[in-house]
């Protein structure tokens, strides 16, 4: 007497795979929102050129240095005494000039802002004010503080 041998057949097995690929595929889209990352970055990117550009100030005494954010093109400029000398960005060594096309739907909003940094770090231009990038739906404000020049990410 031959035992019938129990399990699954091929066919069931791939059906269940897909099922679960797609129920897997519909979470992850559900969960995880790309414009909110998208904004996370540009927020945490645009205050870390700042300190960057802080910290260009406190080394280098004598030169100003400061970034320009430009409403009208979605851009901003890390520069040394002006926004036509931009500074080189010390990964890519090309002018620190950062376009928001990289980030789709991120905008600056509230007009042209700009901030500059003495000798001490503290800001002369832009000390207590923000900026605020969106994505049309979230919204991030990189604040700096006046006399001190501390970044914030709000």
């Amino acid at each position: 007497m031959v035992k019938a041998l129990k399990g699954f057949t091929l066919i069931e097995t791939l059906l269940v795979i897909a099922i679960l690929g797609i129920l897997s595929i519909a979470l992850v889209t559900r969960i995880f929102n790309y414009k909110r990352s998208y904004i996370e970055v540009t927020s945490k990117k645009a205050a870390s050129d700042i300190e960057y550009a802080r910290s260009l100030a406190m080394m280098k005494q004598g030169t100003t240095y400061g970034v320009f954010f430009d409403d009208a093109n979605d851009r901003y400029t890390v520069y040394a005494t002006s926004t036509a000398t931009p500074v080189a960005d010390p990964q890519t060594k090309q002018n620190l000039i950062e376009t928001f096309s990289r980030w789709p739907g991120v905008t600056i909003t509230g007009g042209n802002f700009t901030v500059e940094f003495n000798q001490w770090g503290s800001p002369t231009t832009g000390g207590g004010g923000s900026v605020t990038l969106t994505d049309g739906t979230n919204s991030k404000t990189v604040t700096i503080t006046a006399g001190t020049g501390k970044v914030s990410v709000q």
